[in-house]
């Protein structure tokens, strides 16, 4: 019985010393140190826990035997004990001596190499070496790193500049189109939307590409010089070598007469326009103050006049019913010749003010020459309308079917930022409000729990996929004024990782079996709680369509981070997103340490990077560039 317990203690200090753990993947072979096994006698002694030696025992399936290392202490240094595990407790049967056992050649460390394959998932090589007598493996070497665009095949997989070529099939940036009659720009088009300023005598307009030259300057030409207070042939003199009656500045004034073709009393002339360009002026014949067509001398009475002409805008009381120019509207159009009333272009209005055309102007003022309502060329954009009026509706293309979501940083940290990306936003989505086969969502967070704004903090899908209208309703009524939230996390690897979770095929954990981190020490001194996300977690999808193109743009001014438990890390997320080719990822973050973290996963979604700004003008052209993804090629109007 003593000599039972004694083993079963000693048994224990092997298993639980640093010297004795048990070591049984080394060894390969244990002929050589193993004694044969004895089996414990029928004696009364026996039955006390003595082992007694009967000799070679057959195979039992009740004995287990195990190789440990023992003193010195070092892995070539084994031995052998063998239990009885049917006992219980279990019985110890035999014990080996301790026996040097070397898997290899100390002396030599070098045994060789072979190929494997880094946690990055490159191609590389280790070394075999012999350490201790125990055969080792040293850490897989590569020299292989991420595609670049340099000509190399960086990554090793048999492919050069794969994903970095431009559309040009080049490096770097797509070149700008010049006139030159070539399209420099890779996109099917030669000499399109290029135009710069011309400059005449009289003045400075703009200038077309056309087949590689510049054509149809619209800065107005030099003219004959005529008589009507004007520079007409742009020398800096005014009606030079002319012998004017009236003058432009005459236009209007009234002259008393008593002349024909007045048939009575005395009458008014004065200095009028032949056209409506005012190319020639003449003097009126003498009539009453009423009455002002020429040629026609019915008789009249100056005093009371007649009614013999429709009001004209000339200042004048035509129509003598005591109002000068009422009622005057006339249709007016600005814009390029041969655009008015192609796409969006449409013709405006002008009113008669004091003989004057114009109308009603910022700041309640008449401005002559204003064409109010009119619509003139816009900026081409994809939604489906032909916004620069020459034809042709979104340079070829049109809008597919696309879901857009987007995930905004609302921890306060960056309030000028979100209050341009709402400004661009509202504009961005308005280009296409139209557009039935686009949807739209939101994401905020880390946001806080109405209910205890101190201690919790939620991600919250505000507004899942839906039309333009409701999308637009409910981000409008987002309140952009919160102040910072101290010591939290900004939760967009979750946001990502979740936004996916119900279309990828390649999730690290799978969500049933995640949670959120609950209260924490940030170390900083301030503590952190997430409590819930809106909806709950198990519930946190988003109503992707089935089949259509997916887009998804986050905007952080931090570094990625995870709230979840098990935590994410950045290679968790471009895994995900890389196994979903149905979703594209875009990323706004500053410039600097954390660019590089955020330009990995909008890469492994198949997206770019870009500045986040507080300049609503450069985020909505940054937006407005990401939307292009939403057109796909037509058929070119002619």
């Amino acid at each position: 019985m003593k000599n039972r317990m004694f083993l079963i203690i000693l048994l224990f200090v092997y298993a639980c010393s640093d010297g004795t753990q048990e070591h049984s993947s080394v060894i390969q072979n244990t002929e050589d140190v193993v004694e044969d096994l004895t089996e414990v006698s029928d004696s009364e002694d026996a039955e006390d826990g003595d082992i007694e030696d009967v000799g070679p025992l057959l195979p039992d399936p009740c004995i287990e035997c195990k190789m440990y290392f023992c003193p010195p202490l070092d892995s070539i240094w084994q031995k052998q004990i063998c239990m009885n595990i049917c006992e219980d407790p279990q019985v110890l049967v035999s014990e080996t001596e301790c026996t040097e056992f070397m898997e290899c050649d100390p002396t030599q460390y070098l045994i060789g190499s072979q190929e494997c394959t880094t946690p990055d998932g490159y191609p590389g090589t280790q070394d075999k070496v012999c350490n201790k007598g125990k055969i080792q493996y040293t850490q897989c070497v590569t020299e292989c790193t991420e595609e670049a665009c340099n000509g190399l095949d960086d990554d090793c997989d048999e492919q050069i500049d794969e994903g970095q070529l431009n559309e040009c099939g080049e490096c770097g940036i797509v070149p700008a189109e010049i006139c030159d009659n070539v399209d420099n720009n890779c996109d099917g088009y030669t000499d399109e939307d290029l135009f710069q300023t011309c400059v005449t005598a009289c003045g400075s307009g703009y200038e077309i590409c056309d087949e590689g030259n510049w054509v149809s300057c619209s800065a107005p030409q030099p003219q004959d010089e005529i008589c009507d207070g004007l520079d007409n042939d742009c020398d800096g003199q005014i009606d030079e070598e002319l012998e004017c009656i009236c003058t432009i500045q005459d236009i209007g004034t009234l002259f008393p007469c008593e002349e024909a073709p007045l048939a009575c009393g005395q009458g008014y002339k004065t200095c009028e326009c032949t056209d409506p360009s005012c190319a020639e002026i003449v003097t009126t014949p003498c009539y009453a103050l009423c009455y002002w067509i020429p040629g026609v001398a019915d008789p009249c009475d100056p005093l009371v006049g007649m009614p013999l002409e429709d009001e004209k805008c000339n200042n004048f009381d035509d129509n003598c019913n005591q109002l000068i120019d009422e009622d005057l509207m006339a249709g007016c159009y600005t814009g390029p010749e041969g655009t008015i009333m192609e796409g969006i272009c449409l013709p405006g209005e002008m009113i008669c003010d004091q003989g004057s055309w114009g109308n009603v102007g910022p700041g309640n003022t008449f401005v002559p020459g204003y064409c109010k309502d009119e619509i003139t060329p816009q900026e081409e954009v994809c939604n489906g309308v032909d916004d620069n009026c020459d034809g042709i509706t979104d340079w070829g293309e049109e809008i597919k079917e696309t879901d857009v979501l987007f995930a905004v940083d609302w921890s306060g940290s960056m309030t000028d930022e979100i209050n341009a990306v709402m400004i661009a936003l509202n504009q961005f989505a308005g280009n296409f409000s139209d557009e039935e086969v686009l949807q739209w969502a939101f994401i905020k967070g880390p946001s806080p729990d109405p209910s205890d704004f101190t201690d919790s903090e939620r991600l919250e899908i505000v507004q899942n996929l839906t039309g333009f209208t409701d999308f637009l309703t409910t981000v409008g009524a987002l309140d952009t004024s919160l102040g910072a939230m101290n010591g939290t996390k900004e939760m967009f690897l979750d946001a990502i990782y979740l936004s996916v979770a119900n279309i990828s095929t390649n999730l690290t954990y799978p969500i049933i079996d995640m949670s959120w981190l609950g209260t924490t020490n940030l170390g900083n001194g301030w503590g952190a709680k997430v409590t819930q996300s809106e909806p709950a977690l198990q519930d946190f999808k988003i109503n992707w369509r089935p089949g259509v193109q997916k887009i998804m743009i986050v905007f952080s001014d931090e570094y990625p981070q995870s709230y979840l438990v098990p935590e994410l890390d950045i290679s968790d997320v471009k895994n995900a997103v890389a196994a979903t080719p149905q979703i594209k990822v875009f990323t706004f973050s500053r410039a600097g340490s954390d660019q590089q973290k955020w330009e990995q996963i909008a890469l492994a979604g198949n997206g770019k990077w870009y500045q986040l700004s507080n300049n609503p003008t450069q985020m909505y052209v940054s937006l407005m560039e990401i939307l292009s993804e939403a057109c796909k090629p037509g058929v070119t109007q002619e």
